[in-house]
């Protein structure tokens, strides 16, 4: 018993080590390992609902990423940069498939489906935090956005480094009409924080105007890994 105690003991130490290098992550509570979840992403993904999936290159779309030289943030966090070199291909994907609990695959790759595209990549670890956030609600989350290719992300005026180009973001729509918007904009921003999301835009930042009222039309979370 001491000697396979020890074995499991050593056995997690290296693979949470290797997590660092290979962007594979062991997470506890999950029945398989998810990942990867920072770059250099890795030519398959699995999801928390078990999904695993064999992504394909395609070069002409990682060459439209901008260099992780020139990132906002500077050289310690080039890496977090790095362009997408392996995509889902969606023309082949089941997009009725679980990624976790109570999303499907076509809730993140919509916006780029109904664009004509048939390439995309989404970060497990978003999709974790997502499906945590959506337990600990405990009501519905409505996905407005998740990955834009460069393209894409360039045609809605998204920042050049956005991290939807990544993957590892999403916006949260919320019913601007509805009396309660901000307090559920709150609920969601304060979820989000709470299961550990690397960033969640100000809401200041995600709000328009209303009939003269200032209201927030969704929540920005991503997994920059920083």
């Amino acid at each position: 018993m001491k000697k396979t105690g020890i074995f499991l003991v050593v056995t997690y130490l290296f693979l949470s080590g290797c997590s660092r290098n290979s962007g594979v992550s062991v997470v506890i509570g999950q029945p398989d390992q998810i990942g990867p979840i920072d770059p250099p992403y890795l030519p398959s993904v699995v999801y928390p609902s078990g999904l695993h999936l064999d992504l394909v290159a395609d070069a002409s779309l990682t060459h439209t990423y901008p260099s992780s030289a020139n990132n906002p943030f500077g050289g310690a966090k080039e890496h977090h940069y790095l362009p997408v070199r392996y995509f889902i291909d969606l023309s082949r994907a089941s997009l009725s498939e679980r990624v976790s609990d109570h999303f499907r695959l076509s809730e993140y790759a919509n916006p780029t489906v109904q664009r004509g595209d048939n390439r995309a990549y989404i970060d497990a670890q978003i999709v974790l935090h997502v499906q945590r956030m959506r337990s600990g609600l405990g009501r519905p989350l409505i996905l407005n956005s998740g990955f834009r290719s460069p393209a894409h992300n360039q045609s809605v005026g998204g920042a050049a480094f956005s991290r939807h180009i990544y993957g590892d973001a999403v916006d949260i729509d919320v019913d601007q009409n509805r009396a309660d918007a901000h307090v559920q904009a709150q609920e969601v921003f304060n979820e989000a924080q709470d299961v550990g999301v690397d960033f969640v835009q100000p809401l200041i930042e995600t709000s328009v105007t209303v009939n003269g009222t200032a209201r927030v039309s969704w929540v920005h979370i991503d997994d920059r890994g920083f």
